[in-house]
């Protein structure tokens, strides 16, 4: 066994923080020693969260502490906009270990490309070259190498699982994808989006073509670009309203609030530009990723709902394929991705802590 290394969770009454804070409870190489919150400051987690009484006693501190402290790895699970300041001030006091960002705040290159996307502009902007991108299926050299990494977006990494495959290759013409997803992606505080009586029986469709994590996915499908052809698309903060770019495929993407509060089901419905078998395709990249799942057939949202596993399916015709992919939008979109990155970190096997089983009902 590992030796046991010490970390803490910055916002850990959220939603993201808080299913960190459950998986590295159970991860046999990791004590966790100091949560961090804002308006729960002085509280336990477990008077938050009952479930956890016995579990999660910690006090909850204020980030007014956190330049203090000296854990082995900080998940930051923070509104976006804040992992930056929380960020800045851990550089600033010195702090030498691992860093996990959730927050969307490090994931694009460019800031102008952040300012489009988030309608913001980057409060520091100097830090980003300091993360590294995390989907953790497509980066694994370059986290293992990482002290810093940006959690990619819940959307974000079901598109790019599904997607990158075929796109790698330069065989996607053309792409749709719907995603549908539970009202946890919204958060911990309530609002008219996540308000039961809106979200129950009731499908939304809402920023279709301009939802915030198509840049993080044109951003990757620009590297994998250049290392196709050495040649890297410019402009992507430029980008038209549906985000295309020259040289790269045109995501019609048609993101769907569901009636239901964990999980994103996704369809991607691509065209080829010559045929393909998916299957074949889909195991030669994924035959060494412990936490993805191959089936012909489309995924059920069932099969993954509580477990850090990616269901990816697929029906073909000819040229014509409908990916299916399937995840956990607070666990694979979030925080158990983000124990798979601080895995490799440490070089360990990315799995590990992660093989729970899915709840099932």
């Amino acid at each position: 066994m590992s030796e046991k290394i010490s970390v803490s969770v910055a916002g850990a009454s959220g939603y993201t923080g808080m299913e960190a804070v459950r998986i590295l409870l159970g991860h046999p190489n990791v004590t966790l020693t100091r949560l961090y919150g804002s308006k729960s400051a002085g509280l336990s987690l477990s008077s938050l969260y009952k479930g956890l009484d016995s579990f999660a006693d910690l006090p909850i501190q204020s980030y007014d502490e956190i330049a203090s402290d000296e854990s082995d790895a900080i998940f930051l699970g923070l509104p976006h906009g804040k992992s930056a300041e929380i960020a800045r001030q851990l550089f600033d006091a010195g702090y030498k270990g691992k860093l996990v960002d959730m927050s969307s705040d490090f994931r694009l290159k460019d800031p102008a490309a952040y300012e489009k996307w988030y309608g913001w502009t980057h409060p520091h902007p100097e830090l980003i070259g300091k993360f590294t991108y995390g989907l953790t299926e497509w980066y694994r050299n370059d986290i293992r190498l990482a002290d810093h990494i940006s959690n990619p977006g819940c959307f974000a990494s079901a598109i790019q699982l599904g997607l990158l495959p075929f796109a790698k290759e330069g065989l996607v013409t053309s792409c749709d994808v719907t995603g549908i997803t539970g009202s946890s992606g919204s958060g911990a505080s309530p609002s008219a989006g996540t308000h039961f009586s809106s979200r129950f029986g009731n499908v939304r469709a809402y920023k279709v073509y301009h939802h915030q994590h198509l840049g993080e996915v044109l951003q990757t499908l620009a590297d994998q670009t250049a290392a196709r052809t050495g040649n890297r698309p410019e402009s992507l903060a430029e980008s038209g309203e549906a985000g295309v770019t020259p040289q790269l495929p045109d995501i019609r993407f048609i993101p769907v609030s569901g009636p239901f509060v964990r999980g994103i089901w996704m369809t991607i419905a691509i065209v080829l530009g010559e045929e393909t078998n998916a299957g074949n395709l889909l195991e030669e990249e994924y035959y060494n990723a412990p936490l993805v799942r191959l089936q012909e057939g489309l995924p059920e949202l069932k099969q993954v709902v509580g477990s850090a596993y990616t269901d990816i399916g697929w029906v073909q015709q000819g040229r014509k394929i409908v990916i299916g992919v399937a995840i956990d939008n607070l666990l694979k979109g979030a925080a158990s991705q983000a124990v798979q990155n601080l895995n490799l970190m440490m070089d360990w096997p990315e799995e590990t802590g992660l093989t729970f089983p899915p709840s099932i009902l």
